[in-house]
């Protein structure tokens, strides 16, 4: 799908100059010209398949600040996606499911594996390896040595912790897996609806599980969240 717009877009760049009588007839919220047209679309295009500005875990990092932050934003991105839930799950005029490679980015499911651009998806998508984050805090609070700056992984209720951190870990990657076995449904079927809606489902309680989780730090006092 991004692959097709990206074409068109480029066509319309390339394409001859429009006659003024064809002009006339243009509607009034289309950019006046191709270059602007072109700026327009690819910001649109940018800002539903990229997940929101993050400060989340640099890879490597056990620093249980930056995993806390990285569990916030995850929040802020599930949240996003619920609501524009019509955006990144369609069916298009012949009843397939529409492109979901938007929706699997925010999921940390599209990201390379390895080299300078898994560093980039790591820093800039949340949910990417997000389970090596509650590995961070996790391994804070068993490390949890009397000392002020640890202070608060005593009072933290690990086992709950770690309960939620597997929920978490299982709703994003079964919600990811649905956005990509969706494109295989049956055309014209139920299925394809039933897929979706079990998988807002998933993101939706991502949301609340991840919620009960910074709800524990808080109350432990950890970094950030006094």
């Amino acid at each position: 799908m991004l692959y097709m717009v990206c074409v068109i877009l480029l066509a319309m760049v390339m394409a001859p100059t429009i006659q003024v009588g064809a002009l006339a007839s243009r509607p009034s919220f289309l950019p006046a010209n191709r270059r602007d047209f072109l700026v327009v679309s690819t910001t649109t295009l940018l800002t539903l398949t990229s997940p929101s500005p993050a400060s989340a875990r640099a890879p490597g990092s056990r620093d249980a600040t930056e995993a806390i932050t990285q569990m916030r934003d995850a929040i802020t991105d599930l949240r996003r996606l619920d609501r524009d839930w019509n955006d990144y799950a369609t069916i298009d005029a012949e009843g397939r499911a529409g492109g979901t490679d938007a929706a699997r980015r925010i999921l940390g499911g599209v990201a390379p594996m390895s080299g300078a651009a898994a560093i980039e998806s790591a820093t800039k998508t949340p949910l990417y390896r997000i389970d090596v984050a509650f590995v961070t805090i996790r391994k804070a609070a068993l490390e949890e040595d009397g000392s002020d700056a640890l202070k608060w992984a005593a009072d933290l209720d690990l086992e709950r912790f770690e309960e939620l951190a597997d929920r978490v870990v299982y709703e994003t990657q079964k919600a990811d897996g649905n956005f990509y076995g969706v494109l295989f449904a049956q055309k014209g079927t139920k299925m394809i609806e039933d897929i979706f809606g079990e998988t807002r489902g998933l993101v939706r309680q991502g949301v609340v599980d991840l919620e009960e989780m910074m709800k524990l730090l808080s109350d432990a006092r950890a970094p950030g969240l006094q």
